[in-house]
């Protein structure tokens, strides 16, 4: 109808305009602006679902993409609020709007439609960050995961006072194993020496991780440099006959930034 056509030209214009805001000053804008772009595309898909009626409410199958986006850009638990809001909108759209052949079974089609693909986003966007900080090895945390939560850290450890120590480790030789057994044995050394220390460092405190080749750095939230020393005397103590590393820690002194504390 002429109506239906009215509000969906303005949908269309509202939807156009949010599109060139974004895309101007889109990495300007607060990360929270992000939760209200959603809503605000609930909102609109739920008034575009009110206004036709094919069997069930038209423009209903959208609000897939609203698991889409919250799938992509936020975590599990603002993902769930955004898609139980969809839920709720769709739910006042079959209560209130047009009436439709069956109601709850529009309904259930739709939302288990969009909490399915919602879940399958969200287990892929986690796989992608597993992959992303994992070294593919020895299952440690990669350089890139290191360098996101050092730099973590060291802002916790400045708004909050507390220490902060870090650890350098370098493998003793291993260049020789490589050179005179081959990459394989070297690659078994490591995951090796990789294995012993996951069973040293605190679960939920100590962050170990491969920096690459035969380099590891160990964090140490909390730690003096008392509490390091006796980290790194564990992680000694924890190698495998044979095998001997060399050790370097320093304390954060409250005053170098990130690089100079990794340097000294």
């Amino acid at each position: 109808s002429f109506h239906a056509l009215i509000v969906l030209g303005g949908l269309a214009g509202v939807c156009g305009t949010a599109f060139v805001i974004r895309g101007v000053v889109g990495r300007r804008l607060p990360y929270w602006t992000l939760h209200v772009d959603l809503a605000m595309s609930t909102v609109l898909i739920s008034v575009g679902a009110a206004i036709g009626v094919t069997g069930r409410a038209a423009f209903a199958d959208i609000y897939v993409w609203v698991a889409l986006f919250s799938g992509l850009y936020f975590r599990p638990i603002g993902a769930l609020v955004h898609v139980g809001g969809a839920g709720a909108a769709y739910a006042l759209v079959l209560l209130f709007g047009p009436k439709v052949d069956d109601p709850l079974a529009a309904w259930f089609v739709i939302m288990v439609t969009t909490v399915f693909t919602g879940v399958i986003v969200l287990a892929l966007v986690g796989l992608l960050q597993l992959t992303n900080r994992e070294d593919v090895l020895t299952g440690l945390a990669n350089r890139r995961y290191w360098d996101d939560r050092y730099t973590e850290e060291l802002d916790r450890s400045r708004r909050s006072g507390a220490s902060l120590s870090v650890a350098m480790i370098d493998i003793d030789g291993f260049k020789a194993v490589n050179d005179h057994l081959g990459h394989q044995a070297g690659d078994h050394l490591l995951v090796e020496v990789a294995n012993a220390w996951k069973l040293v460092v605190r679960s939920g405190g100590d962050f170990l991780a491969r920096l690459g080749g035969d380099e590891f750095g160990v964090l140490a939230p909390g730690a003096d440099e008392l509490g390091i020393r006796r980290l790194v005397g564990r992680l000694g103590a924890a190698l495998p006959e044979g095998i001997f590393c060399s050790f370097g820690t320093a304390t954060w002194d409250r005053i170098e930034n990130a690089s100079d504390l990794l340097r000294r």
